[in-house]
């Protein structure tokens, strides 16, 4: 059985990593830093240059055509940069990526080479102050009016909507149905429409995810995304996937295992054997996890949804995060704690200390994640996996 890339796969590594190398800088973090953001518009504008911005889409809606394996290795190369990617994760990996699953030929030819270009970005606005892992319990209201909706309630914690320019939001569209899971339509809403108040919170993690009231906001008809009282099937299918591949970071866990190790290869710090094995052994899951990642993007390649392989990945890569982040606070010590690009390791180990609890709520909790691979990996049936 053969493990290996293609010729045009590996150069394509070899480019994104340039680019990184050129593009990535102190100067890019420091202005991040001053504006207080997670995303940067220059930068996801060179991006959109380099045509990458969807580039597993097909050409007709601004895409290279590519495969999601070479989608995983863009992804792998940047965040081994530290490269600023959240917005083009949430316009990529969760609003165009639905829309090109299962959204009208108009919104396709609409959103799509946008989103390519650059020009349009998107969040993903599920979660609500009583929905959170459990998403079916969602109470946002959509009623028809004509050829419109009227959306009324209220959104929690999504992240980048401050600075976005349309939400894929789900609602409750029929209150008839006695099944929480049916009922539930999915809709693009621009983001400055005129009802619809954002409200900033700021985390640990220092950055913001927002509230969104929902006050009347009306929402073209041709703005529903597949059929309606149907968005439930849609969410479990394919957008929860989406996004809980497109948040696993590979290439996040490899480049901070490779600081530590050249730290404690430097012979700056003393750490003991038992730390050292420790880090092997992380490294050893990292690798692992990575190729799990590539095997997601192969099944996607498949025209097949890896819910229960989407599922390990973002448990495994947001654990290890955790795991990683405590192992390098016992390596430094106090100096853990320092902040800013004068700190151990840029101060990286500390801004991941603070952040961790977002990785891993982010797509569903751990909890959630066991539960899918249990039913959808392991077929054990759904009454099982509620009591264990």
């Amino acid at each position: 059985m053969e493990f290996s890339f293609t010729e045009a796969q590996r150069r394509f590594r070899e480019e994104v990593r340039a680019f990184a190398r050129r593009e990535v800088t102190p100067a890019l973090f420091a202005e991040m830093e001053q504006c207080g953001t997670e995303h940067h518009a220059g930068f996801h504008a060179r991006l959109a240059e380099q045509g990458w911005i969807g580039l597993h889409w097909p050409p007709a809606y601004g895409g290279l055509g590519l495969d999601h394996l070479h989608t995983t290795i863009f992804y792998e190369e940047l965040e081994y940069a530290f490269a600023p990617i959240s917005r083009y994760r949430t316009s990529v990996a969760f609003v165009g990526q639905s829309v090109l699953a299962f959204g009208s030929e108009r919104q396709k030819e609409y959103f799509l080479p946008r989103i390519a270009r650059g020009e349009l970005t998107g969040v993903w606005m599920l979660t609500e102050p009583d929905a959170g892992s459990d998403a079916a319990a969602l109470r946002l209201r959509a009623r028809p009016d004509g050829d419109d909706w009227i959306l009324e309630g209220e959104k929690i914690f999504t992240s980048g909507a401050q600075d976005a320019d349309y939400g894929l939001v789900a609602a409750r569209s029929d209150l008839t149905t006695h099944s929480r899971h049916e009922g539930i339509s999915l809709f693009l809403v621009p983001l400055r429409s005129p009802g619809l108040t954002i409200r900033p919170i700021r985390t640990i993690g220092g950055w913001s995810v927002n509230q969104e009231i929902f006050d009347g906001v009306r929402v073209p008809g041709w703005l529903l995304v597949g059929e309606a009282n149907q968005g439930w099937r849609n969410l479990a299918r394919y957008t929860l996937n989406f996004e809980r591949a497109g948040i696993a970071r590979t290439g996040t866990l490899l480049r901070l295992s490779d600081e530590l190790a050249r730290l404690l290869n430097s012979g700056a710090l003393f750490a003991a054997r038992e730390l050292r094995w420790r880090l092997a052994e992380l490294r050893a899951e990292i690798v692992a996890a990575r190729w799990l990642g590539y095997r997601v993007a192969w099944l996607y390649d498949q025209g097949r949804v890896p819910a229960a392989e989407s599922s390990m990945v973002k448990l495994l890569t947001a654990e290890l995060l955790g795991r990683l982040a405590d192992l390098g606070a016992e390596i430094l010590g106090p100096a853990a704690l320092v902040r800013g690009p004068e700190a151990p390791l840029h101060g990286r180990i500390e801004f991941h200390l603070r952040s961790i609890w977002f990785h891993l709520v982010g797509g569903g909790t751990p909890d959630i994640q066991r539960n899918v691979i249990a039913q959808m990996g392991l077929g054990l049936p759904r009454e099982l996996v509620a009591k264990g």
